[in-house]
């Protein structure tokens, strides 16, 4: 049984906008064709979508169910005009990448360079999150390729290749901070010190307690949770803070003398990138050429592999 897009999109109008009146605003309609385009959609499913309130339409239990699924219908169908369009070389494409902060710095800049050189038309959308986001949106289709450390493929994504750009992890502290002054510390040391980290869900937070762990002492207590980088480099710049991130994410502050890394023992830890798809069987256009482009700029920054990199 296949849903009409016309009257998905009246359903999805009424879900945004509360009322028949407004959606009909909304799609150029009349309020009666948008009533009539929801009465055949339930007709069709068996069921009501709207209790119909003296204050709007309020979805039904029903109507929730359906609403995820409306919601990525009408995305799929509209990265296929965009894609179709692309090729045609009639409008713009539109390509979601989602990256987490590092691979947005240091791998995108040079892959969406040649990219956009080729097909100037296409239009580019960065969504920088940590690896758990990233996971979420790509499941979602809020993204349609991923750069990022290490995630768990699941039955929703599946891991394309590894990238050879590599980063890493180190503790950071003020530049005047006075536990510089003691050289190489062990994390046991930094027992009573202040952190701001990301929230416990988050990858970078769940690495950094795993590496503690097994560096036989108990995680120490974390004072701010933000998902925010600029928020922790702000904290750690300013205040006796200490923190944890890639060493991209603080370059321009440490040379700029804000912030220095600690030298403490087994903290310092390298990150391999990898990139990451939605497990589909049909690829897009748009997603294999960025792929082929981002190949292409990653030979241009370390040179041809010694070994094929496989392609999933």
């Amino acid at each position: 049984m296949g849903l009409d897009p016309r009257q998905l999109r009246a359903f999805l109008a009424v879900v945004k906008t509360g009322s028949l009146g407004r959606a009909a605003e909304a799609l150029h309609l009349t309020e009666p064709a948008v009533s009539r385009s929801i009465k055949r959609l339930e007709d069709q499913l068996g069921v009501p979508l709207f209790d119909r309130r003296t204050t709007g339409m309020e979805l039904t239990s029903f109507g929730q169910t359906l609403l995820p699924y409306a919601h990525r219908l009408e995305t799929e169908a509209d990265q296929a005009v965009d894609e179709i369009n692309a090729l045609r070389g009639l409008d713009r494409g539109t390509l979601r990448i989602g990256a987490v902060a590092s691979a947005a710095i240091m791998i995108l800049p040079a892959v969406l360079d040649r990219l956009l050189t080729r097909w100037p038309k296409l239009h580019i959308q960065i969504i920088e999150a940590v690896e758990d986001r990233l996971a979420l949106d790509l499941a979602n289709h809020a993204v349609d390729v991923a750069v990022s450390g290490a995630m768990h493929e699941n039955p929703d994504i599946v891991e394309v290749r590894e990238h050879r750009f590599v980063d890493h992890y180190k503790v950071i502290a003020s530049a005047s901070h006075p536990l510089h002054e003691r050289g190489e510390l062990s994390i046991g040391e930094l027992s009573g010190a202040s952190w701001v980290m990301p929230p416990e869900e988050a990858e970078p937070r769940r690495l950094f307690q795993c590496l503690v762990a097994q560096l036989g002492v108990t995680p120490p207590p974390v004072t701010v949770e933000t998902r925010a980088p600029s928020a922790i480099k702000a904290l750690v710049a300013r205040t006796q803070f200490l923190g944890w991130l890639p060493e991209p994410l603080f370059a321009a502050e440490q040379a700029a003398g804000l912030i220095k890394p600690l030298q403490v023992k087994g903290m310092a830890i390298e990150r391999r990138f990898f990139v990451y798809r939605r497990r589909r069987n049909f690829v897009s256009p748009l997603i294999l050429t960025f792929l082929e482009e981002l190949r292409s700029a990653e030979t241009e920054m370390f040179g041809a592999p010694a070994y094929g990199l496989h392609e999933k």
